[in-house]
C-alpha cells in the first residue's frame, strides 16, 4: 500500500497528520500545538476496519513529530489514548499525562 501522511499545522495551532492514498485522504488525527503540548484530539477513519492500521501509521508520525520537535502530547482521542494506555513505556518521553 503506497500512502503518504502529510502535517498540516496552521499560524494558530490548529491541523492534521492527515494520511493519504491516491490524493484521498482516508484517515487523520487531529490537533492543536499549544506551546510545548501537542494535543490530539480526535482520530478519523474512513474505513473502520482499516482504523488500527490507518491509525497506528498516523499516530507513529505524530510520536516522531512530538520527539523531533520536543513537544509532550496530550491526548484527548479515545483511539490514542488507548493506544498508549496499552504501551506506556513505549511513549513515556512523550506522554503528558492529564
Amino acid at each position: 500500500m503506497m500512502y503518504k501522511i502529510t502535517v498540516n499545522i496552521n499560524s494558530n495551532g490548529k491541523g492534521s497528520f492527515a494520511l493519504e492514498i491516491r490524493n484521498k485522504t482516508i484517515g487523520q488525527i487531529k490537533v492543536r500545538l499549544n506551546d510545548n503540548e501537542l494535543i490530539l484530539l480526535d482520530t478519523i477513519v474512513l474505513v473502520n476496519r482499516y482504523l488500527h492500521l490507518i491509525g497506528n501509521l498516523l499516530l507513529q508520525e505524530v510520536v516522531e513529530y512530538a520527539r523531533m520537535h520536543e513537544l509532550k502530547i496530550v491526548t484527548l482521542s479515545k483511539f490514542t489514548q488507548r493506544q498508549f494506555s496499552g504501551n506506556p513505556a513505549l511513549y513515556a518521553d512523550v506522554w503528558e499525562k492529564v
